[in-house]
């Protein structure tokens, strides 16, 4: 996945997390499922790690420390998620 496509996956993924009723384009429906599977007490914490990420990633795309920081960070805790594991790996790719 390109950085646009990245930026934008992880923002359906947040989206979903906060049950959002904007339209998604990127996420299938079983990565909707995936996403919507994760705890309750973990969605919260899930949507706080990628929207820290999609900040960096837009505003400061130089720092390449901090984005792999908290890439990792993400990963550690919900890569086991598979949607989640696309775009972590994505961004590993990029960055």
């Amino acid at each position: 996945m390109d950085k646009d496509k990245t930026i934008l996956k992880i923002d359906e993924i947040i989206k979903t997390l906060s049950k959002s009723k904007s339209p998604l384009t990127i996420l299938t429906g079983d990565e909707v499922k995936s996403v919507q599977n994760v705890d309750r007490e973990d969605q919260t914490k899930l949507a706080n790690r990628l929207e820290d990420l999609v900040v960096l990633l837009r505003d400061d795309p130089d720092n390449k420390k901090k984005i792999r920081e908290a890439r990792q960070i993400a990963f550690d805790e919900f890569g086991h998620v598979s949607p989640v594991w696309d775009v972590l790996k994505s961004v590993e790719s990029l960055y």
